[in-house]
């Protein structure tokens, strides 16, 4: 059973006491609070991750469902359609010892993909084939004019090589930094991350490989460097078509990460969206135990030092319980985040060895590079058609919600939905908080629990309280002050509590401190929105259990996307009497943001999950909830529907217009 325990405030923390203004305090406090939670839940997954896989036995029952999970947080479950890849030669240059095809194809209808292919001319028979993933350098012909000297060595050494510009840096651009740049955060609410096309490409480029004459189908291997090197990590352990892996300047794990806050220098293409809670740690385990070499810098700000030594030994013993440990191996070298000759022709010894399987050999890597606009596929321009720019809004976007036909097919759609919003949305949020604490601080609270940090809390109650009697959870948002709250709420008879969730205050977050917690957050299957929720959970459970409350009568109550944090409180806590909204935003896509969610429903499918309890929309209904109307239709309760300007007669259960005039 959840209790709540009262202490006193212990502590304070120094930087936050420095400064006079209680609301700055707050925020400052806040910003500790919830990095060092962040950095603790890394740490838990990181250390979740090493169990995993310290037995071969333990990982085997596992490692299916890894894959499986990998490609959903890739937006590649199920795998989109292999649609006709409509490949096409444009130009061909003949070089001593090798020739360069300049290729484009579609990885999805109209979604190109720009790439050169080196083809040794001295071959016997099919050769065996590198997929190589460019990272993020190159100008307006692409990516893979800067990184062709890694086509030039594989190709003069017997490799078929197929270096693929990434969408962002390429003939034909999608966007990479959507959050890291432009704070686009619907994509965490979309699910996705530039990272799924990406890997799309590399196996589109596998699938093209397939049907060239020149190619051995059974060795192919990938590699890459920076954004290239996750590519690789991503698509070996998805399709295992790849035989071989060498990732260059690519791996650490979330514990080390979010400790070094290394997302400041991270593109988004380099994560997946972590909502099943992997660690990096289950990239290599997910490719064992075929042939994994990975490149890393000692200097390297982008991969912490701690986090690629800890991956590998304990990848490393994995590979060891295999009986493949001459097939893992880790080149460190003295360096930042930069590619050099020595680490291409270990690349190219190591595929020697283990995908061509051939003798150690003197290898031929110089290279003379050409003008970039010589390697173009498109040197006149992209086609008119390409949709590469609307990527982010097609590739995990679902149809719209249909609406059911009666209310048997409502109620699958509902138990389905609710079992979804659990397991692939809400699986980092508790389901029930755990010991939830009370610290009275200056007249008022501090809530938390064992999984959640502090936040501000503010009880009212009425001069002349009943036994029992409704209560009211206010969400506040950013800027709204307890005076004006309080002004809003004259007249309700009530017990009230108004809860400010992590980062909300009368001075909130600056932009830059969201958006970088939203960054981490994601790392550890969440999002601020997500963790506010947990704090809202945790405010309900404290408010239920005060003397003279009406646990059966408990409504939620908030301003914008507060209002729907209030909402999604009562949908997942059944106990929850009724909810009411104050201009609430009409779509996921604006607020609250939650990962995945747009894969599964928006807001007014979700606000139908209340029915048929009471939902109110205070003033006003935004015309996107005439869905949520609808359902409430179907259970026979259209009144359980309702608009009303009087919170005090919606607390008290009357659902009509006929209010006595204001004073």
């Amino acid at each position: 059973m959840t209790s709540y325990i009262v202490v006193p405030l212990a502590f304070a923390i120094a930087s936050a006491a420095q400064t006079a203004d209680p609301a700055y305090r707050r925020m400052l406090e806040s910003k500790e609070q919830v990095t060092a939670h962040l950095v603790r839940e890394a740490r838990s997954i990181t250390d979740r991750a090493g169990q995993e896989i310290l037995s071969v036995a333990t990982w085997e029952k596992q490692k299916a469902r890894r894959i499986e999970e990998m490609r959903d947080m890739l937006g590649l479950l199920p795998w989109p359609q292999r649609t006709p890849l409509n490949a096409r030669i444009t130009g061909k240059l003949d070089e001593e010892g090798y020739t360069i095809e300049k290729i484009a194809f579609e990885s999805l209808p109209k979604f190109y993909v720009t790439a050169n292919l080196y083809i040794p001319k001295n071959r016997q028979g099919r050769a065996p084939a590198v997929v190589y993933v460019c990272g993020h350098a190159g100008d307006r012909y692409g990516a893979k004019a800067y990184y062709q000297r890694h086509g030039i060595s594989l190709a003069k050494n017997g490799y078929v090589a197929f270096l693929l510009d990434p969408i962002q840096i390429a003939e034909t651009f999608s966007w990479h930094h959507g959050v890291y740049w432009a704070q686009m955060y619907d994509w965490y609410a979309r699910g996705y991350s530039p990272a799924g096309p990406e890997v799309w490409n590399a196996m589109r480029a596998i699938d093209y490989l397939e049907t060239r004459p020149e190619v051995d189908a059974a060795r192919i291997g990938i590699t890459g460097r920076s954004g290239g090197a996750a590519m690789s990590w991503f698509t070996a352990a998805v399709d295992s078509r790849v035989k071989i892996a060498a990732p260059i300047m690519g791996i650490s794990t979330y514990a080390a990460d979010v400790r070094e806050d290394t997302q400041k220098l991270h593109c988004d293409c380099m994560f997946p969206i972590n909502s099943w809670l992997h660690d990096m740690i289950h990239q290599g385990a997910l490719i064992a135990p075929r042939p994994l070499l990975f490149g890393e810098g000692k200097r390297d700000k982008l991969f912490p030092v701690e986090g690629y030594v800890e991956f590998y030994a304990k990848v490393g013993a994995l590979y060891k319980g295999y009986g493949q440990q001459e097939a893992f191996r880790m080149v460190e070298v003295d360096t930042g985040h930069q590619d050099s000759d020595f680490l291409r022709e270990e690349v190219i010894t190591f595929f020697d060895q283990h995908l061509w399987k051939i003798p150690k050999r003197r290898l031929e890597m110089g290279y003379v590079n050409q003008p970039a606009e010589k390697l173009a596929v498109f040197p006149e321009g992209p086609p008119a058609d390409a949709q590469n720019f609307r990527i982010h809004e097609t590739f995990t976007a679902r149809p719209a919600s249909p609406r059911p036909a009666s209310l048997s097919a409502w109620e699958t759609r509902r138990r389905t939905l609710l079992e979804d919003l659990r397991a692939k949305v809400f699986a980092a949020v508790p389901r029930k908080p755990r010991n939830v604490r009370i610290v009275l601080a200056d007249n008022e609270w501090r809530l938390s629990s064992d999984d959640t940090v502090p936040v501000r809390a503010l009880l009212r109650k009425p001069s002349k309280p009943n036994q029992s009697m409704p209560a009211v959870l206010y969400i506040a948002s950013d800027g709204e002050d307890p005076a004006s709250i309080d002004k809003m709420m004259t007249g309700v008879a009530a017990v009230r509590l108004i809860v400010y969730p992590r980062g909300v205050g009368e001075i909130a977050w600056d932009r830059s401190f969201y958006r970088d917690t939203m960054r981490n957050a994601m790392f550890v299957g969440q999002t601020v929105d997500s963790m506010r929720l947990a704090d809202v959970l945790v405010a309900l459970e404290a408010l239920r259990q005060q003397p003279g409350v009406d646990a059966q009568r408990i409504m939620t109550l908030g301003r914008s996307a507060s209002g729907v944090l209030g909402l999604y409180a009562a949908i997942l806590d059944p106990g929850i009497h009724q909810a009411m909204l104050i201009e609430p935003p009409s779509s996921h896509a604006e607020a609250p943001i939650f990962l995945n969610i747009l894969r599964h429903t928006d807001l007014p499918e979700a606000a139908a999950l209340l029915a048929p309890r009471h939902l109110t929309f205070f003033a006003r209904v935004p015309d996107a909830f005439d869905y949520t109307r609808y359902i409430y239709s179907l259970y026979g309760t259209p009144g359980n529907f309702f608009r009303s300007m009087n919170i005090s007669s919606v607390v008290e259960g009357r659902y009509d217009h006929n209010t006595a005039p204001g004073l």
